[in-house]
Order: structure tokens, then C-alpha cells, then sequence
């Protein structure tokens, strides 16, 4: 597999690199080629096996399309009709000086950019494209739309073209338009891509779109910023004694280099408190009249708008189409937009980002402090000051030391955090410890507290069984700072573990959360981790959690539809090859569920929540497939656009020791669903939208396979 292609799951599905790497989830190793497929060699997140699976032969283009392009950037019609009224203005300006207006449109994807060119009247339009599947995609939409004769499609990167008469471009071009942003705006090599424009590619009086982007930046207070990126100390919710304490090295480490986009209208404004006005920190002249500064710092002083302790910053940026400002774009939040009148385009591509502050400097209302911003050619950064005097130039990104940040998610640090859940294990470990006696405890999962906990709360001997080593070292150091090395034993797998030490277990105890896992019931690893040890556990031994259920609730989606829904026509022009590549696409490399954190898209609920299956942890795996089968009626007028799934964990019998990965609330039909921040949902996507009544209604068959791990959704919708 392609490392881009790593990033790119990593960045869809909002987890850590680290957790990808370590635990082979998606990498491929080897492939046997035959006829029109491949063999590809994988871990398998729900059973840990190593398995052989057939796949088409160009499976990595056609999940990197699925996950990259059929998102909903061509559905954002302020970012297409702006782009098109920048490519009108550049072509009348040329026109109205008597030039001919040649233009290059760099990374073309499905030639959209290119046709909105010669539509205005462009005399010559170039339009290169590396990635071959788009590139014969953007040729056949081109065709379609009568531009084969217009438009000179190129497959090759922007850095190979070569201008000349028997050229990629007969001569150099005077119009450059370019979308090569990204949710950080740099972060695809936009710098890079337009420094070799200029130099090679374009005249010098030419004109781009856009012309320009401005960054901004505003410094906020949030405690849910904080849980994101460091561990709190684990106190007992009751008496509020810590029962660990947070290791020096976790606490000062700046955390992860990478971005944290994310969907900032939807982040609860009980959530942060703003300490400034938005800033404008850096402008990026695209045009070539000044040049690109590929390392470059800047310090701004800004006045508090409250007081408060800064623990992060909140970053967007704008565009200007054209270099006279007539067209502009913001991906500004919903308070901070030009026009607060008029709702915020919803955008998956291009998002907000919250990057992390050291130290956590405090400010009073009314007072000056200084705001440090950084970038290198791929990258941001920031930092706060007291005063400007005091900020570092040299000041280089932030690198994890503590390792927590490489072997976790921000979500699952958010996770660990959680005061409902931490309040719930406490209670549930407390009431198991107390009345079993119990000797031992085998803790299996990934970067759990649970282990250490169960050794603070009375166990004689844990063994905790991480298999990343940067989890182990995570653990290590937690354990030496709470010295607990004398009583808590990490093992690197589950085939470590001495039979003797299996034999005093009397708990299994687990979180359970693995970073393999995608979905949430996917961490039903851990019931087959427990089953490989039977033969080595005493009969007696008690589970926790005890059993799971899979939940579902019918949903309609604000936005989140389009990520799946076929475009027809965009600004006019026909996108059918595109959507007949994009369907086929999600076909060979999509699952019919896929994850979403769903507290980021908006959705109300069109039915009651309903149980699809359960499972029973104090009893074997089964040997053959479980199946279950239901309907449930509509409660809601709505357009149905598919139905989210979660699993709830049931720690020990009791209701109120339930974490669950859904709702946090019962979700009331017709009403939105506000749901738990610290995982992701599934979500069953229909193929076309469904106008549901109250009298329609759901059915359901789902099937657990338990040779293979699947858990195999069906849904239909009856009127």
C-alpha cells in the first residue's frame, strides 16, 4: 500500500498513524496477482488472524478515490460558483488588455475548473493530472460536456510538464487556476506547487486563482481541548483522591506534530471559551509578486477578549479569488464568518484546526499578550507569550516525547478522560474487587488505564497485555511514577502470559478498545483474546464488560449525505462518468458501514433506538453464525438517508455501569442526536434517499460470523 494512501485513511477516519502501523490493520505486505485480482494480506481487527483477501486488482485506486474524492467538495456550491466567477474575472481581464488568455489548471480532477475556463472564453486551456483513474475520469467528462476539443488534458504531475513546441505547453501560461488546499491550507504542497509554477510554468504578469489566502488564528479556553491532548490525573469522582497521577513526561509533552481538523461549528460553545479576536497571521500570495517563504514566524499582539488560560488555537483561512478582492471565500466558523447573517457552507474538505498551546498561559480581560505562528512548507504551529519580546523564532514543531500521542488517537485521550466513564469503571471495579476476593486481573486492550487502576483499587497482580510497544512504554512510565511495577506485570501478547498466571486469574478485564478497531463492535477482539486463554482460565472467572449490544436509530443527515450521493451536474456541466467511477469505486473497496465521529454531522433521529444484536461475554465464542432479525416503524416524518450504529458495553449487570460509543442522551425522534465526542459511529448509508412517513417502516437482518469477526448489516425500507 501507498504511504500517501496511509495518511489518507488516517486523516478520513481521524485515527493515529501509529496505530495503523503497529497493528498492520490495512497494510498490505505481499500480493499475489492472477487474472483481474489481488491477494492481499491483512490483520483482521475483530479476530487478530492474519488472512489472505481477494481484492480487484486496482483496489488501492479505487479505495483512494472512495475515501479522497467522492466527499463533498463538488457538492459545495459557494466553492464551485466563487471558483468560477474568479476564472471569468481572470479571462475578461486578459481579453479586456487584448491578450489571449492562456491557462493551466494543475491538478484537474474531474476537469471541472478546466470547463468553467474555456466556458468564460479561454483561448487555450492545459489541465494536467497525475493520478491516472482521474485523469482518464476527467477526459471522458470533458468529452462529455463538448470541451474534447478545448481542453489538452495532460496526465502527469505539475513538476514534469514541459513547456516548448513539442511541449505539454506550447508556451508558457498566463492564467493559473488551482485548488491544492487542504483543511491546514498547506498540507497538500501548495507551496512547493506554486514556487515551480511560477518558475517554470507561468508568465510573469500572470494571473492566478485564487490570488491569495489569508490565515487566521484565534486562542481559546477549553477543558475538552485539554482532555484531547493530555492525560489527566485519574481521581476517584466520589471522594476525589487521585488514584493515578499523571506522569511528568505525559503532562509537558506538546503533543502530536499532525493536524487536528476538525468541524468547529459543531464543537458546543459551553465547550471553549474565546480569549481573542480572530487574528490574521499569515497571507500567502499565490500570484508570484512576492515570494513564497517556505519557513517563515510571526508574532502578533492581541488584546484578551476574556480572561483565561490559553490552551489552544482555533485556525482557518480565507480566499481571494481575485487580486482585487470582488470574490472571496472563508472557511471562518460560524461566529467569525464576514456574514453571520447567512449560514456557513458545510465543508469536509476543507474543515477548521485546533492546534495544541505548551504550558498554558494565563490572560486577563483587557490585557496585551503576544501570539506566536509558524509554518514550514507542509505545516503550522503556534505558541503564546506574555509579551512579543519574549518569542522564539527558531521555535520548531511540536514532536511527542511521551509516545501517548503516537500510540493514541486524540479521541481515545478524550476517551480516557472522561469523567462519566472513569466514574463508571471505578465504581464497577470497586464492587468487583470487594466482592471477589479477587487475586488477580488480566487486562487486555491497548493503552488502558485499566490495568494500573485495578492494581490501585486492590488487585494483587495484574497482567496487562499491550502488544504496541509504544503503548508498553506509555504503561511503563505510568506504572514507575505510581510505583506500581511490583504489582502490575505488562506482557507484549496474549500467548506471554504464563499458564500459572492464568491459572490465579479470577477477572478479565477490558475497556475494551484496540487501535485496530474502526468500528466499535470491531473491539470484540478482545472476546477472542479471552477465548484463546480458555483453556488456561479457571471456569469461575468473571468478565468485564459482561455483554455488549449493537444499537441502530434510523437518521437524516444535515450534510454527511453527500459524501455518498451522485453529483448529476455541477455549475451546469455533466458529472455522470464521475459519479458512474465514484459508485464503482465504493462498491470494490467500501464496507457497507463505514465510521464517522458522528457529534461532527449533524442528524435527527426518524425512528426510536433499536437493538440489531447482543452478546454475552461470560459464555464461549459460538460456532456458527448468529443471526437476527426485526423492523421497527418510523416516528418521524423524514427523508431517510441511512441508519448510525454504535454498541454499548455493559461492565457488570448493573444499568447505571453502561459505557456507551452512541448517544449520550436518548434520542428523541424528530429531534437531533447529540452524540459521544470520544469515538466514532457506523453509519449504513442507503443508496438513495427514502421520504419516510410514521406509517413506513425499518426492517433489519443482521448476521455475526464469528470464524470471520463480520458483523453483516441489512436494512430496507418498507412504505
Amino acid at each position: 500500500m501507498h504511504l500517501y494512501l496511509c495518511f489518507s485513511v488516517c486523516m478520513t477516519y481521524k485515527i493515529s498513524l501509529a496505530n495503523i502501523i503497529c497493528k498492520s490493520q490495512i497494510i498490505c505486505f505481499t500480493r499475489v496477482v492472477k487474472m483481474s485480482t489481488v491477494f492481499t494480506k491483512k490483520i483482521n481487527p475483530v479476530t487478530g488472524k492474519l488472512e489472505w483477501v481477494m481484492q480487484d486488482e486496482n483496489y488501492d485506486f479505487h479505495q483512494e478515490i472512495a475515501r479522497s474524492a467522492f466527499a463533498d467538495m463538488l457538492h459545495d456550491r459557494e466553492r464551485n460558483r466563487k471558483y468560477y466567477e474568479g476564472i471569468k474575472l481572470a479571462v475578461n481581464k486578459m481579453h479586456d488588455a487584448n491578450k489571449k488568455a492562456h491557462v493551466l489548471d494543475i491538478g484537474t480532477g474531474t476537469g471541472l475548473l478546466s470547463m468553467m475556463a474555456a466556458k468564460c472564453g479561454a483561448d487555450t486551456v492545459v489541465a494536467c493530472e497525475s493520478f491516472k483513474p482521474m485523469a482518464e475520469c476527467a477526459g471522458k467528462v470533458i468529452a462529455e460536456n463538448g470541451f474534447a476539443d478545448k481542453i489538452r488534458l495532460v496526465p502527469k504531475r505539475s513538476t514534469e510538464l514541459i513547456v516548448g513546441e513539442s511541449g505539454d505547453l506550447e508556451h508558457r501560461a498566463n492564467i493559473l487556476v488551482t485548488e491544492v488546499f487542504d483543511t491546514e491550507l498547506i498540507g497538500e504542497g501548495a507551496l512547493g506547487t506554486f514556487k515551480h509554477a511560477h518558475d517554470h510554468l507561468l508568465e510573469e504578469d500572470c494571473i492566478v486563482v485564487p490570488s491569495s489566502a489569508t490565515v487566521y488564528a484565534q486562542v481559546a479556553e477549553s477543558d475538552l481541548i485539554v482532555r484531547w491532548n493530555r492525560l489527566l490525573p485519574f481521581t476517584n469522582p466520589k471522594s476525589g483522591e487521585v488514584l493515578l497521577d499523571t506522569p511528568p513526561a505525559l503532562d509537558r509533552c506538546r503533543g502530536a506534530a499532525s493536524v487536528h481538523d476538525i468541524q468547529l461549528n459543531q464543537l458546543p460553545r459551553s465547550e471553549f471559551v474565546a480569549l481573542s479576536d480572530p487574528v490574521p497571521v499569515f497571507r500567502f500570495d499565490w500570484t508570484g509578486q512576492k515570494p513564497l517563504e517556505f519557513h517563515e514566524a510571526a508574532v502578533k499582539t492581541v488584546q484578551a477578549t476574556q480572561g483565561g488560560t490559553a490552551h489552544g488555537v482555533f485556525m482557518w483561512w480565507d480566499l481571494e479569488m481575485d487580486p482585487e478582492g470582488q470574490v472571496s471565500l472563508s472557511c471562518a466558523p460560524r461566529w467569525a464568518r464576514p456574514d453571520k447573517k447567512t449560514p456557513p457552507p458545510w465543508r469536509d474538505h476543507w474543515m477548521q484546526a485546533v492546534y495544541y498551546l505548551p504550558g498554558g498561559l494565563s490572560v486577563t480581560a483587557g490585557e496585551e499578550f503576544a501570539l506566536a505562528a509558524y509554518h514550514d512548507e507542509y505545516s503550522l504551529w503556534f505558541d503564546v507569550h506574555e509579551h512579543a519580546s519574549s518569542y522564539d523564532a527558531s521555535l520548531e514543531p511540536p514532536v511527542c516525547e511521551c509516545c501517548l500521542h503516537l500510540a493514541c488517537s486524540r479521541t481515545h485521550v478524550g476517551a480516557m478522560n472522561d469523567a462519566g466513564r472513569r466514574s463508571r469503571y471505578v465504581d464497577a471495579l470497586q464492587e468487583a474487587l470487594g466482592t471477589a476476593g479477587c487475586d488477580a486481573v488480566l487486562c487486555l486492550g491497548e493503552t488502558s488505564l485499566l490495568g494500573p487502576l485495578a492494581a490501585r483499587l486492590g488487585a494483587r497482580a495484574v497482567y496487562c497485555v499491550e502488544e504496541g510497544g509504544l503503548a508498553r512504554s506509555v504503561l511503563n512510565v505510568f506504572l514507575a511514577h505510581n510505583q506500581l511495577q511490583d504489582r502490575v506485570v505488562i506482557v507484549p501478547s496474549i500467548h506471554s502470559v504464563q499458564p500459572q498466571q492464568l491459572q490465579q486469574v479470577t477477572l478479565i478485564l477490558s475497556e475494551p478498545h484496540f487501535g485496530s478497531a474502526l468500528l466499535p463492535w470491531q473491539n470484540l477482539h478482545f472476546w477472542y483474546e479471552k477465548a484463546a486463554l480458555a483453556t488456561h482460565l479457571p471456569n469461575s472467572v468473571g468478565v468485564m464488560p459482561r455483554a455488549a449490544t449493537v444499537w441502530a436509530v434510523a437518521v437524516e443527515f444535515d450534510h454527511l449525505w453527500k459524501i455518498c450521493a451522485p453529483l448529476h451536474r455541477v455549475e451546469g456541466f455533466s458529472m455522470s462518468h464521475f459519479d458512474t467511477l465514484i459508485k464503482s469505486s465504493r462498491s470494490i473497496s467500501d464496507s457497507a458501514v463505514e465510521p464517522q465521529p458522528l457529534w461532527e454531522y449533524p442528524c435527527r433521529a426518524l425512528s426510536k433506538p433499536f437493538p440489531v444484536m447482543e452478546f454475552n461475554f461470560l459464555e464461549n465464542l459460538p460456532k456458527s453464525t448468529v443471526d437476527n432479525s426485526g423492523d421497527v416503524f418510523f416516528e418521524s416524518k423524514g427523508l431517510c438517508h441511512g441508519v448510525a450504529l454504535w454498541a454499548d458495553w455493559d461492565l457488570d449487570g448493573n444499568p447505571k455501569h453502561v459505557i456507551s460509543t452512541g448517544p449520550i442522551t436518548p434520542p428523541d425522534p424528530g429531534s437531533f442526536v447529540a452524540w459521544d465526542m470520544h469515538t466514532r459511529q457506523g453509519v449504513y448509508f442507503f443508496p438513495r434517499h427514502h421520504l419516510v412517513h410514521c406509517s413506513a417502516f425499518l426492517a433489519f437482518h443482521v448476521s455475526f460470523r464469528p470464524l470471520e469477526g463480520d458483523l453483516n448489516f441489512g436494512f430496507q425500507v418498507f412504505e
